[in-house]
């Protein structure tokens, strides 16, 4: 009797870790809901709350996906992951601080695609890339934040592709940047997008930024250059600022 009931004990715990280990494994692809709960699996079927919720049950290199209209609030990255609103309102509301902050490693691929980046009351910066080795965002809207994508001076080799994307200067802040990019030996590529409203619309600081297709407008400053390159496809508007700045050079069309 007792070899039976040591081996049933045994048995017990054998289903009760491995069930402890399929809760809490993590998915390639996971989904979030404005009617989900921060505690379900983040599966299709119970969809997690938030983000922030979201992020720690998906696998690096995996998917956060939006199944319908709400607010999932900021979060922070520091893996690979892609992060896909579109075809839904995938709100970040903020207030007084960061929407999305970026801190990778070296080695990471983080996009950004389909966002409503909303901030209010002294927020900081809608994204904020501190450490990644390529961020991607897209097809998003920022509104009422003091920075609109920030790339730190200290990133390593970063990489920045921002497509689709329109920003604009919703705060009372004296001092406002739509885009604030460039650090040593980074590339940025900047496609489609509109920047409004800001003391400066787009500043570099080192490496290269190429720009096309974009519109800078109604801003005090639109293009800021305090160091790198900025290189124009020439089929841009910078137009209609307190001052407007210039490229440091051009690209013909091919």
């Amino acid at each position: 009797m007792k070899y039976f009931s040591i081996r049933a004990a045994l048995l017990s715990v054998t289903l009760l870790l491995g069930l402890s280990s399929s809760v809490y494994a993590q998915a390639t692809r996971t989904w979030v809901s404005g009617v989900g709960d921060d505690v379900n699996p983040c599966s299709r079927t119970a969809p997690c709350k938030t983000f922030a919720g979201a992020i720690s049950k998906t696998a690096a290199g995996g998917e956060i996906d939006v199944l319908d209209d709400g607010g999932f609030g900021g979060v922070t990255i520091t893996k690979s992951i892609t992060i896909n609103g579109r075809g839904h309102i995938a709100g970040i509301l903020v207030s007084g601080t960061n929407g999305v902050v970026v801190n990778a490693a070296p080695t990471d691929v983080v996009v950004l695609r389909g966002l409503t980046f909303t901030g209010v009351l002294g927020a900081q910066s809608a994204v904020r890339y501190l450490a990644a080795r390529y961020l991607v965002v897209e097809d998003s809207t920022i509104e009422g934040f003091a920075y609109g994508i920030n790339m730190a001076i200290t990133v390593v080799n970063g990489r920045m592709d921002i497509r689709n994307v329109q920003m604009t200067n919703g705060t009372t802040a004296t001092s406002t940047y739509g885009l604030h990019v460039g650090a040593a030996n980074s590339i940025s590529t900047i496609s489609d997008v509109s920047i409004r409203g800001y003391t400066y619309g787009l500043t570099t600081r080192g490496g290269v930024t190429y720009l096309r297709g974009s519109t800078i407008v109604a801003n005090d400053t639109g293009y800021n250059n305090l160091g790198g390159s900025l290189l124009s496809f020439g089929d841009n508007m910078v137009s209609g600022n307190v001052v407007n700045g210039t490229p440091t050079g051009s690209i013909p069309h091919f």
